[in-house]
């Protein structure tokens, strides 16, 4: 059976950089192991075989990604085109396939079934039943699809229009959605009336936009009896005069009668005998004269010019504010609007016409004021039947605008009435003008939803039948004593173990049920187990599948994690391919010892091993880390400690000092790892770096101590390394402080063991 060669493309798949044609091969061989720190990518990658073996791009790839590995007979699969066809092949075990078997909650495991050799007739009754299923299977995929399709557009169709419809009725806190679309669309789907004019339309919506009746309108008052009356009134009172004063000096000069009169009043008030005009002096008779012809019938005439002049201005000013307290188009019903604006606006050209008409009985009448002895002259005065003309269009006006308010109050009376009929005339409007759309779009959901049916029965009865023959292959003990046996090799010991209860499995230790749930590390056991046990299930073979597992070790202590290694290794010896993907370095170090001569195979032999790293860089110009899956360092490859490998690295700084260095974000914890393990062996005994440092001083007298302050700086800002993982971290040590920080650790280690430093730099170059 055929084998993985390599990722030929990799696009927007996380951390990882994008590889492409021109990417060198990876070339995975029969068994690869693949050595990464946390957050490299391990988990991306493993999940990217996952996305082969369920033939769907795993749920939490990265959006938007896609990778295509390639087949050494030269076929290729990948996500997101092309991802089926290595499904019966491909078992991947990690973190997302525990959560997925074990239900931790309830202690349950999902059923493992066994298939034993007194079952063949039905296994291959399976296997040529499952040929038809797949077949069917891609029938109804195609149907679900073209259904998913019809459904989609019709929900959207649906969802779209309520949601546009809803926008026109303006409902508050209630919803018109698709449901209550479907509804209208039963009720009005015969109805053969016509649409909502544009001007209907708006003037339901207006309605439908009012959260409370409008407020009731008073209606306009205008007497046009009371301009003629004025008019005439006024018209006499200008044309009288004062022919009853004796004096010939008034009748000479009529303009001087208000003048001689105050006069007059003022001398008598004062007792004043001469003239205050001439000096003179105003005998008796004079002033018995005056008194005669400056009577009160002169005082109730001015009187009355003045009182008819009041109440010509009042009149004016009523006429004039007319127009203000005419309602506008706004304050009435929406329907009413349109002829009330014309209404109002020649009523308003009627009230400033009328007004006009008014002020020239106003300048007349001031002028009689002035001079009340003389008839004024009314030549200028607007003719009576044009005022009376003006009026009588006024009133015609002024009755049709409270004919629109008598009926905006009734509207205001019926408003919950009126904003139903609205909602209601708007619905039918918007359904009547979609029904040809929601018809042709309904047909053809219910003619998918009918293939779709089809092809359902027909995969459902292939299924029943498939499952009836999975009852008579599979049974729950045999597959338990094989588990059990598993874990035991896993951990080292038989203390837990799992018992088959119903569907599923009770845990036990030492024979009785667990309390609680399992610690992390018997969990990968358990998982782990169930997963070699299942792998040969349902008619597979060992020798045909490739198998993928991810940190198979998580959580064990160091006895168990050398059991796990061995019974992993042994168990997958005869897999058609095998990858192991790790971040700890033990669980490394023992495939790679077990692997290293298939890597470096005897003279003669073909190498079948390939042995890599995720190596984790920030390129120069980015801010980002970036993985890339590159061969493994032989200093990782031939020692079992990283001490070499970190070293490697600090050699690679001093020696580029000019140069950008992508691994430079992690060089202050790789001094901090190197400086312990030298200081581990120099200066054993632990209390501290501080310490260590003093102790080194004191046992090696050319060590200058306070040359070591980018060391003693070091202490404190890296204190928190204590492992590889810690790498992938970012310091707060300037690059300056880095590089003097290096030059202090060779320094020092030249004067400490020159001959370490000298075969180091030899091992490293």
């Amino acid at each position: 059976m055929g084998m993985i060669t390599n990722i030929k493309s990799l696009q927007r798949m996380g951390i990882y950089a994008d590889r492409g044609a021109r990417s060198p091969s990876l070339q995975f061989r029969r068994f690869n192991l693949v050595y990464g720190f946390n957050g490299s990518g391990k988990s991306t990658l493993s999940r990217m075989f996952a996305s082969l073996e369920a033939g769907a791009p795993h749920p939490k790839l990265p959006d938007g990604g896609s990778f295509e590995v390639t087949m050494d007979d030269g076929s290729a699969f990948g996500c997101p085109t092309n991802p089926a066809g290595l499904e019966q092949r491909l078992l991947v075990f990690n973190a997302d396939y525990i959560e997925r078997n074990l239900q931790w909650s309830a202690a349950r495991a999902n059923p493992v079934f066994y298939i034993g050799a007194g079952q063949a007739d039905a296994a291959a009754e399976l296997t040529r039943l499952e040929a038809d299923i797949v077949k069917v299977e891609a029938k109804r995929e195609v149907a679900a699809a073209a259904e998913r399709g019809a459904d989609k557009t019709f929900a959207n169709f649906k969802r779209e229009r309520a949601k546009s419809i809803a926008s026109r009725l303006h409902l508050g806190s209630r919803k018109y959605e698709a449901p209550a679309l479907a509804k209208d669309y039963e009720t009005w789907k015969e109805d053969g009336g016509a649409l909502l004019t544009d001007e209907e339309l708006k003037a339901a919506e207006d309605t439908r936009r009012l959260e409370e009746p409008m407020p009731r309108l008073a209606p306009v008052t205008f007497d046009k009896a009371t301009i003629g009356t004025a008019y005439r009134f006024i018209a006499d009172v200008c044309g009288q005069s004062l022919a009853q004063v004796a004096l010939d000096e008034v009748q000479h000069h009529p303009d001087m009668l208000l003048w001689l009169k105050q006069g007059h009043e003022y001398h008598e008030r004062n007792g004043i005998a001469e003239c205050l005009h001439c000096g003179n002096p105003v005998s008796p008779e004079r002033r018995a004269l005056l008194a005669v012809a400056l009577d009160d019938s002169v005082d109730q005439f001015v009187a009355r010019l003045t009182t008819t002049a009041d109440r010509l201005g009042k009149l004016v000013e009523t006429t004039t504010l007319m127009t203000s307290r005419l309602p506008a188009a706004d304050d009435l019903s929406s329907e009413l609007r349109a002829g009330f604006k014309d209404a109002r606006a020649a009523a308003s050209r009627e009230v400033t016409q009328l007004v006009r008409q008014l002020e020239t009985l106003e300048i007349v009448l001031t002028a009689k004021r002035e001079r009340p002895a003389t008839p004024a002259d009314m030549q200028g005065v607007a003719a009576e039947a044009e005022v009376l003309a003006t009026a009588e269009r006024l009133a015609a006006n002024v009755a049709a605008i409270n004919e629109a308010i008598a009926a905006h109050n009734q509207a205001v009376a019926d408003f919950a009435k009126r904003k139903d009929t609205a909602e209601t005339s708007i619905r039918r409007h918007f359904i009547v003008d979609c029904r040809v759309d929601y018809v042709k779009i309904a047909k053809d959901l219910e003619d998918a939803t009918g293939e779709l049916k089809t092809q359902s029965d027909a995969l459902a009865a292939l299924r029943e039948t498939a499952r009836k023959l999975h009852q008579q292959i599979r049974t729950h003990g045999p597959a338990a004593k094989v588990i059990n046996k598993l874990i035991a090799a896993y951990l080292g010991h038989g203390e837990l173990t799992i018992t088959p209860v119903d569907e599923g499995y009770e845990l036990q230790r030492h024979g009785t049920p667990i309390a609680g749930v399992p610690s992390e590390g018997e969990k990968t056991a358990i998982a782990i187990s169930y997963f070699l046990s299942s792998i040969e299930a349902d008619n597979r073979k060992l020798k045909d599948v490739i198998v993928v597992v991810d940190d198979p070790v998580s959580s064990l202590d160091t006895k168990a994690l050398n059991f796990a290694c061995s019974l992993v290794r042994t168990r997958l010896e005869k897999a058609a391919q095998v990858f192991i993907l790790t971040h700890n370095l033990q669980c490394m170090n023992e495939f790679r010892k077990a692997w290293k001569g298939k890597v470096r195979p005897a003279e003669g032999k073909a190498q079948t091993a390939t042995f890599l790293f995720i190596d984790v860089t920030i390129p120069e110009g980015q801010q980002r880390r970036s993985s890339r899956i590159i061969e493994m360092s032989k200093l990782l490859r031939e020692y079992d400690s990283e001490y070499h490998f970190l070293f490697s690295h600090l050699l690679r700084f001093v020696n580029q000092p000019d140069a950008y260095d992508d691994h430079g974000y992690m060089i202050p914890n790789v001094i901090r790892r190197v400086l312990d393990v030298f200081l581990a062996f120099k200066c054993p005994g632990g209390g501290g770096l501080p310490s260590q440092l003093d102790k080194l001083v004191s046992d090696y007298p050319d060590v200058d101590r306070e040359r070591l302050a980018a060391l003693e700086r070091l202490a404190q800002v890296e204190s928190h390394s204590d492992n590889i993982d810690d790498l992938l971290s970012f310091s707060t040590m300037t690059l300056e402080e880095t590089r003097g920080a290096v030059k202090q650790l060779f320094e020092m280690i030249e004067l400490v063991d020159p001959k370490h430093l000298a075969r180091l730099r030899t091992l490293c170059n």
